[in-house]
């Protein structure tokens, strides 16, 4: 015949396995949760990085002075010597 204290004990083990259990599968979705958001923060590093990337380009391209030249003519500036005519 089992003693009723072993019975209360089974009931205390079953329990703690079970909340132990239930804290190991939140701990798996937190995980899941936390690595998706890590690659959505890698990808939107990766589109900065790019968007860096054209506008040091960018400003590369305004220290060149024939493209500096170039913006200026295309909004009607000309050289000092230069004759503007229209067509």
């Amino acid at each position: 015949m089992e003693r009723p204290i072993y019975r209360i004990l089974h009931l205390i083990f079953a329990l703690g396995l079970a909340h132990a259990l239930f804290l190991l599968g939140q701990e798996g979705v937190r995980a899941q949760r936390l690595a998706q958001e890590r690659a959505r923060l890698e990808a939107e590093i990766r589109k900065k990085e790019a968007a860096i990337a054209r506008l040091e380009a960018l400003v590369a391209a305004a220290k060149d002075p024939e493209h500096l030249e170039a913006l200026a003519r295309r909004l009607g500036f000309v050289g000092r010597e230069e004759i503007l005519k229209r067509r």
